[in-house]
């Protein structure tokens, strides 16, 4: 009884996520004006980005509500990325570099937020980060995970994401780009799911009457 109940529960949180709200722009969200170029395209899907940090209570408190919701959202391409100010948080910046390329499952992720926000541990440092590895073994091999960590593809990836922290001028977190076109602005956990599903939607609506104009203009050429 108390599994199905927390099937239920998890079935209403999802439906909550996805039914669309009313939203405007200038208050829940705001153009990016020239669009930019998404960060990642993976075919057809909505490209929808989540600027992040480790260091922010309000990113913890949303990362189970994202997952549950990532988890429904089948035309949509989740990228997340730690934000990098003025060259603090690049030891964090590696470890999602590295959480990314090795694709850890989120509950690497809450523990992470786990160590940081409630045991106070500072993972970059790399003999605490270490230290995390190996009580966290289950979740990632540690020699792997620093194998990693250490390879020059990561190296690069706090100025990378330093660059995207700029150019998409990200002043707070959590904060998401969806389509390269809409940023969301601050609001509860649970609001701002709401907030990037209906910006999906728009985005998706948008994309469907783009290739229905290419397709109409084609005919007629």
């Amino acid at each position: 009884m108390r599994k199905l109940l927390g099937v239920l529960l998890v079935a209403t949180a999802c439906q909550s996520f996805a039914a669309d709200i009313a939203i405007k722009s200038g208050v829940d969200y705001n153009v990016i004006t020239p669009p930019a170029k998404a960060i990642s395209i993976s075919g057809p899907k909505i490209n929808v980005t989540e600027f992040y940090s480790y260091g922010c209570i309000h990113c913890s408190l949303l990362e189970p509500k994202l997952d549950a919701w990532y988890k429904t959202a089948t035309n949509v391409d989740l990228n997340r990325i730690q934000v990098v100010w003025d060259g603090h948080y690049s030891g964090y910046a590696k470890i999602n570099a590295t959480a990314e390329a090795m694709h850890l499952s989120t509950n690497f992720s809450q523990a992470v937020f786990d160590a940081t926000m409630n045991k106070r541990q500072n993972l970059e440092d790399v003999t605490q980060l270490q230290a995390f590895l190996k009580d966290n073994s289950k979740l990632v091999d540690p020699k792997k995970f620093m194998d990693m960590y250490n390879s020059f593809a990561i190296s690069s990836k706090p100025t990378e994401y330093a660059q995207y922290t700029k150019a998409y001028n990200i002043t707070g977190t959590p904060t998401f780009i969806v389509a390269g076109k809409y940023v969301t602005t601050p609001a509860q956990p649970e609001k701002l799911i709401q907030v990037v599903q209906a910006l999906v939607t728009k985005a998706s609506q948008e994309q469907k009457v783009k290739k229905w104009s290419s397709a109409i203009i084609y005919r007629h050429q």
